[in-house]
């Protein structure tokens, strides 16, 4: 009985001690287990710190290429401003030629119409001075028709006054031989001195009358002269008159030449306008063009710095969210290392040598955070200088052009 009491209590003791043997294995296992994640955990930090690193140079290198895309950009807006100056001042140029020519133009179609108002206002004159020298034709020519009636009635006249006169010149000289060859008588014999004396006075009075008949026939000698002269004033009227139409034909083809170069040079005028007014619509819409590039180049400049902006904002969260990881996988180093050092109870190296290898550790990291500082800086300092130099070439350009 009581051997078989000291057995239960051996057994009891040996499943206490098997227990607690167990337990402690397990607890073991646990620690070793916890042991190697720690052990792991600057692996995987170390992992991180890489994966890290390697993105953060990926962005790095994007934001260099971000801000050589933007420098490019920026410079062929410049280029493109000024294009675009240069196209300005050729089109306010081109412009101003174009409106003096415009305005020379309308000039020279001001001196041309006054011209054909000129000429339109001669040739009104002289179809007024046709007009009065073809009724004083007229008037002339009735004048002459009535001239003529009386010429050709004073003509019988005087035909009828000679047959007359010579009638009775017949009658005297009859009556004078008569006279002569007549006897004396009783009666006239107191008369006879006297009439001695009129045998030879009569003829001289014969003779007389016929000078004066003679006269009168010279008469339409005279009526011929001025018939002639008539004829010659009726000549020289119509010579006038003919003359006067070959002036007015002359210068109706004088007007029609000058009313078709007038034409020509208004229809020259208008083509100038038209290739004027081209030339205007192509400027413009070289500049509408120019235009068009310096917006679609501005818009790109903008979403460039949109982008520039978006990945500076994406690595400040990163680098955020790196040193936040960075200093949470340091925690859990310092955790780890403060309970190594409650649990072990002999003296160990290794809580300093993970104490060196974090302060190693953190000392890259801080000395690329200052290298990566002082390349952006000198990276913008650079941009900065480009960007002024960039705008000094710029002014010097615009002024030697304005110059030129």
């Amino acid at each position: 009985m009581h051997m078989d009491f000291g057995s239960v209590a051996e057994k009891e003791s040996v499943n206490a001690l098997t227990e607690q043997v167990q337990h402690l294995a397990n607890k073991n296992v646990q620690l070793q287990d916890r042991n190697e994640r720690l052990y792991m955990g600057p692996g995987d930090l170390q992992e991180r710190m890489g994966t890290l690193a390697g993105s953060k140079p990926d962005l790095s290198a994007r934001m260099v290429f971000s801000e050589e895309e933007k420098l490019k950009i920026s410079k062929e807006l410049i280029d493109l401003q000024i294009e675009t100056n240069k196209m300005k001042e050729q089109y306010e140029t081109e412009n101003f030629e174009l409106k003096n020519m415009i305005l020379s133009l309308e000039n020279r179609v001001l001196e041309l119409e006054l011209r054909s108002e000129k000429v339109t206002g001669e040739r009104d004159a002289l179809r007024d001075r046709l007009r009065t020298l073809e009724t004083s034709r007229k008037e002339l020519a009735d004048e002459y028709i009535i001239l003529k009636s009386n010429y050709l009635a004073l003509g019988k006249e005087l035909d009828q006054e000679v047959l007359k006169n010579e009638e009775l010149s017949l009658e005297l000289l009859n009556l004078a031989n008569a006279k002569s060859t007549l006897p004396g008588t009783g009666s006239y014999h107191h008369l006879s001195h006297t009439a001695a004396d009129e045998p030879s006075a009569e003829p001289g009075r014969v003779r007389a009358v016929a000078r004066r008949v003679s006269a009168q026939k010279v008469k339409p000698e005279d009526a011929l002269a001025s018939e002639h002269k008539q004829q010659n004033l009726e000549k020289n009227l119509l010579g006038n008159q003919d003359r006067i139409k070959v002036e007015i034909e002359n210068l109706k083809k004088t007007y029609d030449s000058q009313q078709q170069k007038l034409e020509e040079q208004v229809s020259a005028v208008g083509k100038e306008l038209q290739e004027a007014k081209r030339a205007i619509r192509d400027t413009q819409r070289k500049l509408a063009e120019q235009s068009a590039v310096l917006l679609t180049s501005r818009s790109q400049l903008q979403e460039v710095e949109a982008e520039n902006s978006r990945l500076q904002l994406r690595l400040k969260e990163l680098n955020e969210q790196y040193r936040s990881r960075l200093a949470q996988h340091v925690k859990d180093l310092a955790d780890y290392m403060d309970s190594k050092s409650s649990d072990r109870t002999e003296p160990s190296k290794a809580p300093a040598h993970m104490k060196h290898f974090v302060d190693s550790m953190l000392q890259d990291i801080r000395a690329s955070y200052k290298s990566r500082e002082e390349q952006l800086a000198g990276a913008a300092r650079a941009y900065k200088k480009r960007m002024k130099n960039l705008v000094k070439k710029h002014e010097n350009l615009l002024i030697a052009y304005r110059q030129g």
